[in-house]
């Protein structure tokens, strides 16, 4: 069942009014993502303050008053320079969206920094946006490239395949993530790097770190160290990471080409390293093969899905990085339309899969044993050109528990997932919902859940001492409700 901020409080209501005397009102506070909310409830009858708690599960991803707001902001579009352009009749620039509004705020701005596949964000824990990447360099909040920022996946792809990626960024989907270094102001980028092959076809070659600290200038940052090998090899360039058990530190898998299995990337407090060892399952990936990957919000599942191959789900192990139950299906309608856009995420409950090819959006119900007898069409493309054709690529779940699409092209328009947590067509899929103040330039943020937390009780739940807990614990968050006068006879 959903669980929206409506039907929340209308739920609160039902059970309040059958265990609390009439005349008391509640003013709700705050909400945590992903968990069971637990309430502590004041009341106030008889002249006597009477206090007792109260637990509802909810699935919905619910705004916080303050939290891990890391992916609050998200960039996309390019040419901000050009502006309105009466050739297209619509505006270049660059579109932002901003959780930390309710409902969202979409509005242009004019950053110099172009997006095209490759971009994430990063905020701090309030919202405030900290620094932003395409690729090619990282900027500051004030739109200023961060010292020694320039020359990110320097090579070929960018300076001999097309150089227009230099200006416009590198044009890899989830191609980069962002992670905080501990509890410093420092993070670490890790990026996809293309190079070509003996025949000169751009592939995954490696994957990179670069170090930044937004300590350095008067908090302006600077780029510590960059392009730092990780992996070397025949590798995919879609980048998914979960949160390990521990509730600190973080994992990224990463495709091996010609193969069935994953290299596992651990983010430590020493930093990134690789593990000697690959986790195997689901299908080959060709060579030259484009991809998408998600975990689910809660870490327990990872999705993989390939152009020429289909969809591998695995259950995931938090504490050991490992894959594990493979599912596969192909899915022959990626093949049959030529090019193909690939996008990949799942509901904020956990149960819903959402895969995103070029025309169809299909939906998985990954709580039942045969996952792929559950496929539903829930979207067929319409035809909307905004202005060459708003097909469906890459997905991502955002702060306020929708699922948003991006098209295969610059178009200035995003598809929504408004109920991913729903069955079927109510998850209402509105296709070309949201109009863009500018051309998105095919770009989408690409953002692991920064609000999970540890996974209670688990071997690898080692940094929780009992009494100060992490910051990004699994435990049940509190929500004070505060009594309110009762309104006017």
């Amino acid at each position: 069942m959903l669980c929206s901020l409506d039907k929340f409080r209308n739920l609160s209501k039902l059970v309040l009014q059958k265990t609390i005397p009439q005349g008391v009102g509640f003013l709700l506070y705050s909400f945590h993502p992903h968990r069971s909310i637990k309430i502590n409830i004041f009341i106030k009858p008889m002249r006597r303050l009477r206090y007792f708690t109260l637990t509802i599960g909810c699935s919905l991803l619910l705004l916080l008053a303050k939290g891990q707001k890391n992916d609050y902001v998200w960039l996309s579009g390019y040419d901000s320079q050009t502006g309105y352009s009466p050739i297209w009749n619509y505006y270049f620039g660059t579109t932002i969206f901003d959780f930390n509004d309710s409902p969202v705020s979409v509005r242009r701005d004019s950053l110099q920094m172009n997006f095209s596949a490759t971009n994430t964000s990063y905020c701090d824990s309030n919202g405030n946006l900290l620094f932003y990447t395409n690729g090619i360099y990282v900027a500051n909040a004030l739109d200023e490239k961060i010292e020694n920022g320039d020359s990110l996946n320097a090579g070929w792809y960018q300076y001999k395949w097309d150089t227009t990626i230099k200006r416009y960024g590198y044009r890899r989907s989830q191609g980069v993530l962002a992670f905080q270094d501990g509890s410093n102001n420092s993070y670490f980028l890790i990026h996809s790097f293309v190079d070509s092959n003996v025949n000169k076809a751009p592939y995954g070659a490696a994957i990179l770190c670069t170090y930044l600290d937004m300590n350095e200038n008067v908090g302006h940052g600077k780029i510590i160290s960059k392009n730092q090998n990780i992996i070397k090899d025949s590798l995919g360039s879609e980048l998914a990471a979960t949160r390990h058990g521990n509730g600190r530190d973080w994992w990224v898998l990463v495709q091996k080409r010609l193969t069935n299995c994953y290299y596992r990337i651990l983010i430590d407090s020493s930093g990134p390293h690789v593990l000697p060892d690959l986790t195997c399952g689901g299908a080959t990936t060709p060579f030259l093969d484009a991809g998408a990957a998600c975990f689910s919000p809660d870490g327990s599942k990872y999705v993989y899905l390939n152009g020429y191959g289909g969809i591998s789900v695995f259950d995931f192990d938090r504490c050991s990085g490992t894959l594990s139950n493979a599912r596969y299906m192909p899915l022959p309608v990626i093949i049959s339309a030529g090019w193909y856009g690939l996008g990949l995420a799942i509901s904020p409950n956990n149960r819903f899969l959402y895969a995103s090819v070029t025309y169809h959006l299909y939906q998985f119900d990954l709580w039942v044993n045969d996952i792929f007898s559950t496929i539903d069409t829930v979207g067929i493309y319409d035809g909307h050109k905004a202005p060459f054709g708003s097909v469906f690529k890459t997905a991502q779940i955002a702060p306020d528990g929708k699922i948003y699409i991006n098209c295969g092209n610059g178009e200035s328009v995003y598809h929504v997932i408004n109920n991913p947590d729903v069955k079927g067509d109510s998850c209402n899929f509105a296709q070309h919902s949201i109009t863009l103040p500018t051309f998105a330039g095919n770009s989408i943020p690409n953002f692991p859940n920064y609000r999970l937390g540890r996974k209670v009780g688990s071997e690898c739940d080692t940094l929780w001492n009992g009494i100060n807990e992490e910051k990004n614990s699994n435990r049940e968050k509190v929500l004070k409700i505060f009594p309110t006068p009762p309104p006017p006879m």
